[in-house]
């Protein structure tokens, strides 16, 4: 497992937040890791409205390199504006390290993420399937275990299992017990590989559809609920 310091609740709230007069500014990563072709790259794409960069929905390709990008909410609360910067990750979902030659692996663009981020704390990760491929919901297994590894879970951390395709009602392969079992095992790995007390409601599911836009709004409501979940500004008696 890497050593990189992560912290706790506490010392994230007093570490990424910024409080000046009126606005409150909270920061961390939201980072996607799960098969190729489960549409982790077009959700981020749809997540910062950036639809400039690509096409047509159905030509986004594989990436084989880390990605990032930037995800920026603001809101009032009481008298406060609460801006949230997050950092988007995506990390490619071929498992291990690639030949050489082959561009990157997770285990390659996991070395490149700790030299590059800029922000250290994960408050949300993404473990992300295709909603018609029971294969790679079953295979969350092998990414959420890969996750506490490499020290991409604390006990800040939310989970947002998400699933794609959501457009392909007639074919989809997953169904509310998977998700039920997904969720329970996804709590114990975390409790218990990080001794810590993981509550289920820090793991939620959203599905999606990248080609309608389906479900968008409420993945990003998800990000912003955890957001708020672990930046509690009454527990910072900010009000």
């Amino acid at each position: 497992m890497r050593n990189v310091g992560f912290m706790n609740k506490s010392s994230v709230k007093r570490n990424l937040m910024i409080v000046r007069e009126q606005d409150v500014v909270v920061t961390g990563g939201v980072v996607f890791i799960g098969d190729g072709h489960t549409g982790k790259t077009h959700t981020a794409l749809n997540l910062v409205r950036n639809k400039d960069r690509y096409k047509k929905t159905d030509l986004i390709s594989k990436s084989i390199n880390v990605e990032f990008d930037y995800f920026v909410y603001q809101s009032n609360y009481q008298q406060y504006k609460f801006t949230i910067s997050a950092q988007l990750f995506i990390f490619p979902g071929q498992k291990g390290r690639a030949k050489k030659g082959e561009g990157l692996a997770f285990e390659d663009a996991l070395d490149l993420y700790f030299d590059v981020r800029t922000v250290k704390e994960v408050i949300v990760l993404i473990l992300t399937f295709n909603l018609t491929d029971i294969a790679t919901f079953q295979n969350l297994e092998y990414w959420v275990k890969t996750a506490i590894e490499n020290n991409l879970v604390s006990e800040a951390t939310n989970i947002i299992l998400l699933g794609t395709h959501y457009d392909k009602k007639s074919n989809i392969a997953v169904n509310e017990t998977d998700i039920i079992h997904g969720k329970k095992f996804v709590q114990e790995q975390i409790a218990n590989e990080l001794n810590i007390d993981f509550p289920l409601k820090q793991i939620t599911e959203v599905n999606i559809s990248n080609l309608t836009e389906e479900g968008i709004e409420n993945l990003i409501g998800a990000i912003i609920d955890a957001f708020f979940n672990v930046f509690n500004i009454d527990e910072f008696n900010l009000i």
